[in-house]
């Protein structure tokens, strides 16, 4: 059935609900302990008309008329029956308009007298899938929808389960906002961390984003959320136009499950850089919003060895700048087993590839500074993909600086001349690591991945390796 709601903003891919998809799958109340009825498989019959509802204010649909969405069915749109813990079968709709009579089996023991939910979940599929769209009300209507009624079961009267209800109206549970910015796009990408989504009875995942490509500029989308642990959050965009121009905004918005929203986004122009708010020893660290040598937010931009300065194709010991794995040449602090003490243990302005590549301010990120962006009083870590690649979202919470955020993209690394591009990325840090007896060998790294079963952190890794650098600007 075509239905559609209501969003209010927020911003891909594959849905599996496994370490590479980026969405969390999670019980949402405990399954009965009561023991299920043991007996030989049975199939029942079941059948309800659905019609329109007469309140204009529970009406959804797919063209703006006024305030309200109307919803329509198709013939052999699919319909769910469960309570919050199992499926007990499917009606299918028999017909398609804004009546229709659903009819199909069930195959789980249902109880008279007791309440069960009507759940249509685009097109026949058992979970609801958001964080791709096309920006439109027809897309929602096909591919995003979600809507519910109830029946109780009045008799089981041999093969077939009659409800005292003789028809039902479904209502919308999700939301819809139509966005207009301030300038054309082609895509956009809305981040909010309280987002989830239905799944299957007593399931639901979390999903960081909605990623909107639309079929040709414009300056209006249509985005469906299902919205279902606040009612207040922040929602951060990105967006692209056609051209390749990137913008950013943040709106403070309010909706609910069911509603149809209508709000302005006033994009600007992302900035070279972005004050999160974060002051270390008495300056602010301000993050680039793109990688180094790279010209768009999700791209991967260069690849360099520690402390060296330029790219090559090749990342290995036998031609890294400063010496080998067991004997270091530059930076070894304290242990001469393992190479020329000099006592330096962070990189020197002629070896930060940020500073000799945009200049004086620039510098690659200390460990201290990525130990404040993963501290979650200063910033909230949101798993999203955007512009094209997995990666995070860093969404500042700092009072003053909730419309602040960056987008770091996961990318692989290169040892010797072979990419290893995983579920993994890594991102170097101007510190060596100090913490093993291989200490010199290794620099300290910001790692993270695009599953939602694990979080970002710091590590390290070889130096001779090829890694990415997010440089930040000293104020």
């Amino acid at each position: 059935m075509k239905k559609i709601n209501t969003l209010a903003s927020a911003v891909s891919v594959i849905l599996a609900f496994t370490a590479c998809s980026g969405i969390g799958l999670q019980k949402d109340e405990p399954v009965s302990s009561a023991k299920e009825e043991i007996e030989s498989p049975k199939v029942w019959k079941a059948s309800i008309k659905a019609t329109k509802s007469s309140d204009d204010a529970k009406t959804k649909a797919l063209n703006e008329v006024g305030g309200s969405l109307n919803a329509f069915w198709e013939a052999g749109d699919v319909v769910y029956i469960s309570d919050s813990n199992y499926e007990y079968g499917s009606l299918t709709a028999q017909s398609g308009g804004l009546n229709t009579t659903l009819s199909g089996t069930i195959t789980r023991t249902m109880k008279v007298g007791k309440t069960y939910t009507l759940r249509y979940l685009q097109k026949g599929q058992d979970y609801l899938y958001l964080p791709n769209q096309k920006g439109t009300l027809e897309d929602i209507a096909k591919n995003h929808d979600m809507s519910e009624a109830t029946v109780t079961v009045k008799i089981i009267d041999g093969d077939n389960i009659v409800f005292n209800e003789s028809e039902v109206q479904f209502e919308s549970k999700i939301s819809i906002t139509k966005f207009t910015f301030n300038t054309n796009i082609k895509n956009v990408t809305i981040f909010s961390s309280n987002l989830k989504t239905y799944v299957r009875p007593g399931y639901s995942a979390n999903y960081g984003f909605v990623d909107v490509n639309t079929t040709e500029e414009t300056s209006t989308v249509y985005v469906a959320m299902s919205y279902l642990e606040a009612k207040k959050a922040v929602f951060l965009f990105m967006a692209k136009s056609a051209d390749g121009t990137y913008f950013t905004a943040a709106k403070k918005v309010q909706l609910e499950n069911g509603k149809y929203y209508k709000t302005n986004v006033n994009l600007q122009a992302m900035p070279d850089y972005v004050d999160l708010g974060i002051d270390r020893d008495g300056h602010s660290v301000c993050w680039a919003t793109k990688n180094l040598g790279s010209t768009r937010p999700g791209g991967a931009g260069t690849y360099y060895a520690w402390a060296e300065t330029s790219s090559k194709t090749t990342y290995s010991w036998d031609n890294y700048a400063y010496g080998s794995y067991s004997w270091i040449t530059k930076y070894d602090p304290d242990r001469p087993d393992q190479g020329v003490v000099d006592g330096l243990a962070s990189l020197l302005p002629e070896d930060d590839a940020a500073t000799q590549s945009l200049g004086d301010g620039w510098r690659a990120p200390s460990l201290n500074d990525f130990n404040d962006l993963l501290n979650a009083s200063n910033v909230e870590k949101i798993l999203s993909y955007a512009d094209g690649r997995w990666g995070y979202c860093f969404h500042s919470i700092i009072d003053g600086y909730a419309s602040k955020f960056i987008f770091m993209p996961v990318y692989g690394y290169y040892k010797e001349a072979s990419f290893t591009d995983g579920t993994y990325g890594y991102y170097w840090t101007n510190k060596i690591d100090q913490m093993s007896w291989t200490s010199s060998s290794f620099a300290n790294v910001l790692k993270f991945s695009n599953s939602y079963y694990s979080s970002p952190e710091t590590s390290r890794m070889e130096r001779a390796y090829g890694l990415l650098i997010r440089p930040v600007y000293i104020q």
